[in-house]
């Protein structure tokens, strides 16, 4: 194997790993605002909890108070849904593994 070869092998290799590091700190960004709007979501749903029970044990609340948090649900369900889109469709266009070629000449190489 010349000089040359193997730092093809190797530039190959470096690729390979650059791709797969970025394609795992893109998803890992798309997972982390997965939360976000994940907790989002269960802080309006809470507020939207608290309103109702108020409601039925008698209190006041406005209509549109309900109405907005239900409308924020929506929306937050929505962006969750891309979301999730997202990370599918970034773990489908995961680079898959580079086949290592081993000189089967060389000592310890695995034959194939």
């Amino acid at each position: 194997m010349t000089k040359s070869t193997l730092f093809d092998r190797l530039n190959q290799e470096l690729e390979a790993f650059g791709k797969k590091a970025q394609a795992a700190l893109d998803e890992g960004k798309l997972q982390i605002e997965l939360l976000r709007q994940r907790r989002k979501r269960d802080n309006a749903a809470r507020d939207l909890g608290f309103l109702i029970y108020r409601r039925e044990r008698g209190g006041e609340v406005e209509q549109r108070r309900v109405d907005a948090l239900l409308v924020r649900l929506d929306d937050l369900e929505a962006e969750i849904a891309r979301i999730e889109g997202q990370v599918a469709e970034a773990r489908r266009r995961a680079p898959a593994p580079v086949p290592v070629d081993r000189d089967p000449a060389a000592p310890g190489a695995a034959t194939v």
